[in-house]
């Protein structure tokens, strides 16, 4: 049988039963003697086995921890007593040792958390922390322990930085030194196994680096009791058009490649996200968590060729198995039931090329280009001879046809009109910037110098 016992942070630490355990132990292993926990042991017996040896031979923690754990059930049915620095349980080596008994020592978080760890702390080991990238740092109480050098603290400080501003403060500790600094100033501290620090959030208000998890606590705030009156008021169907005028916004945003805006709109958009689970949770239609977890669901359902045995070779046949899992969860049999799924939200130009690309798909489509050019032609004609009452149905034939080329050329409509109307926007105003620097407007202006003047802004804005 296998006993754990925790041996604190320093000398004095070692509990009662502890001691107890080790007196009585056949074997007592310890994991390291350049701690104080072998002089420790050395007070209570003589022959105890250490694990210095393995450290040297191991080319990773893990074959550390393994290498630890076989010497450990080497002993057969002998009791062993394996001591470790610190609670016990919190050693990376006893977290995969299986069915060991475990007497707790005090933990080295102890020197630097007075009276106590807060509700929602969380505690790391160093090395677990810099190994682990999805351990996803949030700004809630943190204990970071046994930051045993320079490169591991600096690894450590970057993480927190994703969470934490340079300035907030660190209790910090290293054998009997405990002191307050900056987080920024982690790195010029001495480091040794004990090594701990305890850092907590600032004040929302106060801070300058945030989270989702930030966002969604604002929006709670906002559309709280002593939130904002226009927040509380707003409902689903009331903020429908937000979310339509940032997406555009953001993707204004792509289209110039403007970071700056880039972010800023993400921001919005996201506020958008939020601002909608928050009235869902507030009305209890659903909880956040549904969403996401619908999310993850449909991400690792329609990707069969990354978290399956399905096989895709390149970006077209992992489009294929995407449009396949899709049909399979909306239970689509057919072409008419795939194009009636379109939403009829989009703007005109998106659905109707994406009711033409699902008609595709079950051979509702043209042969070739000329096909397309040939019905082209037939609609402009019929536009153009028709009635009052006929110019809007026939003005839409026209223009469907028009995605329909487009389409089939590989140009996606709607930017392509987006691009254009921004084309036409840039010259409009060079137009008026140049008629304003001659002293000129547009309705005095002959047609003749009005080309002048537009083949200019071509040339100037393109």
């Amino acid at each position: 049988m296998i006993t754990v016992v925790g041996m604190g942070r320093k000398v004095g630490d070692l509990t009662m039963d502890g001691r107890a355990a080790i007196e009585s132990a056949d074997v007592v292993v310890v994991k390291s003697e350049r701690t104080h926990v072998a002089d420790a042991v050395k007070a209570i017996r003589d022959g105890a086995i250490y694990c210095d040896d393995l450290y040297e031979q191991a080319s990773d923690f893990d074959s550390l921890n393994d290498a630890i754990i076989n010497r450990l059930k080497s002993f057969g049915n002998k009791k062993v007593v394996f001591c470790v620095v610190g609670e016990g349980a919190d050693d990376t080596t006893v977290q995969q040792l299986n069915g060991a008994k475990i007497i707790a020592g005090v933990g080295l978080h102890s020197a630097v958390v007075a009276g106590g760890l807060l509700p929602a702390t969380v505690v790391y080991a160093a090395y677990d922390l810099v190994m682990t990238p999805r351990i996803r740092i949030l700004p809630l109480p943190t204990v970071v322990k046994c930051i045993d050098d320079k490169y591991i603290a600096s690894e450590v400080q970057l993480r927190l930085l994703s969470a934490f501003e340079p300035e907030t403060e660190v209790v910090f500790c290293c054998k009997n030194t405990v002191k307050k600094i900056a987080l920024f100033e982690l790195t010029k501290q001495r480091f040794d196994y004990q090594a701990t620090l305890y850092i907590k959030p600032q004040p929302l208000v106060e801070r300058k680096v945030f989270s989702y998890f930030d966002c969604a606590d604002i929006m709670t705030v906002l559309c709280g009791e002593n939130g904002c009156p226009w927040d509380r008021e707003q409902t689903h169907k009331s903020i429908i058009k937000n979310v339509i005028e940032e997406a555009y916004e953001l993707a204004d945003a792509l289209e110039k490649e403007d970071t700056d805006h880039v972010v800023e709109e993400l921001g919005d958009l996201l506020m958008q996200v939020i601002f909608h689970l928050e009235i869902a949770h507030n009305n209890g239609e659903f909880e956040p968590d549904a969403v996401y977890t619908g999310l993850c669901r449909k991400l690792i359902d329609r990707h069969p060729h990354v978290f399956g045995e399905v096989v895709a070779h390149d970006a077209d046949e992992s489009l294929g198995v995407w449009e396949k899992q899709k049909l399979k969860e909306h239970k689509i049999k057919s072409t008419a039931e795939n194009v009636l799924d379109v939403p009829r939200g989009m703007s005109a130009l998106m659905r109707a090329q994406k009711v033409q690309s699902r008609a595709s798909k079950g051979s509702f489509d043209f042969k070739d280009k000329q096909q397309i050019v040939d019905k082209l032609q037939e609609e402009l004609h019929e536009f153009l001879n028709a009635t009052n009452d006929e110019l809007q149905m026939e003005g839409g034939d026209l223009l469907f046809v028009v995605v329909n080329l487009l389409r089939f050329s590989g140009v996606d409509s709607e930017t392509a009109l987006l691009l254009s109307t921004e084309k036409f926007v840039n010259r409009v105003v060079e137009c008026e910037r140049i008629l304003s620097l001659n002293g000129e407007t547009l309705k005095n202006v002959s047609q003749e110098r009005f080309d002048e003047i537009w083949n200019e802004a071509k040339h100037n804005v393109g």
